[in-house]
C-alpha cells in the first residue's frame, strides 16, 4: 500500500509505504508527521480509516487525472467540430465515438485509489474494500463545507450517507 499526503505543517506532498514504521519525517520541514497504520492496513492491505486523521469514512474512484480527462474530451470535441465544419459529418462522430471508446477503457483499465473525505490522503496499491463507497457529494460536504465562514450553518453537518 503506498499512502500520498500532504505534509500538515509545510503542505509538501509525501508518499509513506513501509508501513512497518508509525514515523515519517517531511524532508522539507524536518517535521515527524505520525501515521496511525491499523491491523487491516498491514494485515489484509485494506484502508479501514484514514491512517492521517484517523478519519473512518473514506471513499474510492478511479485513479485518473482529471485534467488529462478533460483535455482527451475537449480535444474530440475540437476536432469533432472542425470535421462538422467542413462536411465530414461521418468522421466527426468517429471521433466522439473513438474519445468514448477510449473513456471506456481506461475506466476500466485504470485501478482505483481511496481517498479520505477530511484530510483528503490518497492510498493506492491496496485491497478493495466492500464497505468503502463511491464519492458522496453530501459526505464531502459535511467535511468541507462550501461556505467556510465560521458562523455558517453547515446543512450536511447530520448527513449519514445511503
Amino acid at each position: 500500500m503506498i499512502i500520498r499526503f500532504r505534509c500538515p505543517g509545510c503542505r509538501t506532498e509525501l508518499e509513506f509505504d513501509d508501513l512497518s514504521q508509525q514515523r515519517s519525517p517531511c524532508p522539507v520541514c524536518d517535521r515527524q508527521v505520525t501515521l496511525q497504520v491499523t491491523d487491516a492496513m498491514r494485515g489484509r492491505n485494506q484502508v479501514d480509516r484514514c491512517a492521517l486523521c484517523d478519519c473512518e469514512t473514506v471513499y474510492v474512484q478511479k485513479d485518473f487525472n482529471r485534467t488529462l480527462g478533460v483535455g482527451i474530451f475537449i480535444a474530440g470535441a475540437v476536432i469533432s467540430l472542425v470535421l462538422y465544419g467542413f462536411d465530414q459529418v461521418w468522421w466527426a462522430f468517429a471521433v466522439l465515438l473513438g474519445c468514448a471508446v477510449m473513456d471506456g477503457l481506461l475506466y476500466r483499465l485504470l485501478p482505483d485509489v481511496t481517498i479520505c473525505y477530511k484530510c483528503h490522503a490518497q492510498y493506492r496499491r491496496f485491497t478493495p474494500r466492500p464497505e468503502n463507497l463511491p464519492f458522496e457529494l453530501g459526505l464531502a460536504e459535511k467535511f468541507d463545507p462550501l461556505d467556510k465562514r465560521a458562523e455558517a450553518d453547515n446543512p450536511a453537518a447530520e448527513w449519514h450517507g445511503r
